[in-house]
């Protein structure tokens, strides 16, 4: 929980009440939004319903050879499939009980930005994969890292993407975030260059505006 604790300070002791999401947990949460049972379930990734049955209660380890075969067969990551990492439980545990799912808050926030599924790709450093993925998927949290990345190059605060927040479009628009950003990395040849086109100052001694 330290990198936890590092990133948001001002969250107190929330990793304390952290719940894990297990293998079993996660095997069995898919089967309900399946709405499958134990056999037909068991059928679909090549098991029997005593195997599925030890899983689902934690008495049971798979090999990470059968964990790739079942997340084939579900169309979901192993990583996915294997459970929460400390930084997901501990993300996931913000998150209230009723918040809309992350998918939603994500199609909104790409609607209110007037972003296409490249658009988003392109300015958050997602792949295209990852962002359909998302939303085909229908991702009802958004794993901790993939929620850092959207916060830093959307601008969007974290509590958007756990729905604590509604998103407010902000006064800059992607464009010019993304403009801003490649400013930051730039060289200062670049910078300078830049900054004759826009009629700017030139830099200070130190590369400070």
């Amino acid at each position: 929980m330290e990198f936890f604790k590092k990133e948001y300070p001002d969250t107190g002791d929330v990793a304390v009440d952290v719940t894990y999401v297990s293998f079993g947990d996660r095997l069995r949460a898919i089967r309900k939004e399946k709405g499958m049972s134990q056999d037909e379930f068991a059928k679909l990734l090549g098991t029997s319903k005593q195997v599925l049955s030890r899983y689902e209660i934690g008495q049971r380890i798979p090999k990470i050879t059968q964990v790739q075969e079942y997340a084939k067969r579900l169309n979901v990551s192993a990583d996915y499939l294997m459970g929460d990492s400390a930084e997901e439980a501990a993300f996931n545990s913000l998150c209230p009980k009723d918040h809309p799912p992350f998918y939603k808050i994500f199609l909104d926030v790409m609607d209110q930005m007037g972003l296409d599924i490249p658009g988003v790709a392109q300015v958050s450093g997602l792949t295209d994969r990852q962002v359909r993925t998302i939303i085909i998927r229908q991702m009802k949290d958004a794993p901790l890292p993939i929620a850092l990345q959207l916060s830093d190059a959307l601008g969007v605060p974290l509590e958007v993407w756990t729905g604590d927040q509604r998103y407010q479009p902000a006064d800059i628009s992607v464009e010019a975030r993304q403009v801003a950003r490649a400013y930051d990395k730039a060289g200062q040849k670049e910078k300078a260059m830049v900054r004759i086109a826009l009629d700017l100052p030139p830099m200070t001694g130190g590369g400070a505006p």
